[in-house]
């Protein structure tokens, strides 16, 4: 397992097909995604954990930040600078234990944001699942406290974005794009404007039939290109087409002819 400074969730949104419920082998978590829009009613937001081991388990929840990279992967940072919604949110519980397939509602909630600049701000809700271990016995001599360990387990996290603005865009291009296998193909994209880019691709054969397909592929703030890979479903024809969709509204945005 990697470090938790790493999140799986890009993983998940890499794969080609997102559903809207996230999970992992012990953890599933609804929806998949909290927005928040300053001008609208809706102050307090729910996601629903549910386990879905064999096992009871115990879960800690948090709001975590993260810097994306170039390649898709993101990095846990400790910062609440302009690009992050944490410090403008509040949630509970912070922990909570599950027997097998019971379900924890946990509220989220954003604060007051008559001061905030105009702007999107988004961090991830992690649920962590840790493991409470047995005490240790052995005193510290000099502390005189008993320790405990914490183990950390799977986790799912999700991202929670507050917009503020009515003049905020996104718009996403097609830096280059090249053959790497018979089934796949590499695409470099560079967001542009004062938002998060969030699209689907679609290749699809001159004819009009899908052969590839990423959903909700998502260029944050803190980068503006993302190298992304698709594994098509047949082998690449000479000729394809390249369709961008807005995630939110399935609406095309951008066709592109490929030639390799």
């Amino acid at each position: 397992m990697k470090s938790s400074k790493y999140i799986s969730f890009w993983l998940v949104l890499m794969s080609g097909v997102l559903y809207s419920v996230v999970a992992t082998a012990n953890i599933s978590v609804f929806p998949y995604r909290i927005d928040f829009e300053s001008s609208g009613r809706k102050r307090v937001q729910t996601v629903r954990v549910i386990n879905t081991s064999d096992k009871e388990q115990t879960y800690r929840v948090s709001m975590v930040n993260y810097v994306q990279k170039p390649d898709g992967s993101l990095v846990e940072v400790d910062t609440d600078d302009k690009f992050y919604a944490r410090k403008h949110l509040t949630w509970s519980p912070r922990q909570f234990h599950l027997k097998p397939r019971e379900m924890q509602t946990v509220n989220i909630a954003r604060k007051g944001l008559s001061n905030l600049p105009d702007g999107e701000y988004v961090s991830h809700l992690k649920v962590q699942e840790v493991l409470l271990g047995d005490p240790n016995r052995k005193r510290d001599v000099d502390a005189k406290t008993i320790s405990m360990t914490l183990t950390p387990l799977f986790a799912v996290t999700i991202p929670v974005t507050i917009e503020k603005g009515d003049n905020l865009v996104s718009k996403t291009e097609v830096v280059s794009y090249k053959k790497v296998a018979a089934n796949k193909i590499e695409f470099l994209l560079k967001r542009l404007g004062n938002k998060s880019s969030r699209v689907n691709l679609v290749v699809e054969s001159p004819k009009g039939e899908q052969l590839g397909r990423l959903n909700e592929v998502k260029v944050y703030m803190t980068n503006t290109q993302l190298a992304i890979t698709m594994n098509t479903e047949k082998d690449l024809p000479a000729k394809a087409v390249l369709k961008l969709e807005d995630a939110k509204t399935k609406k095309e945005i951008l066709r592109k002819d490929l030639q390799f």
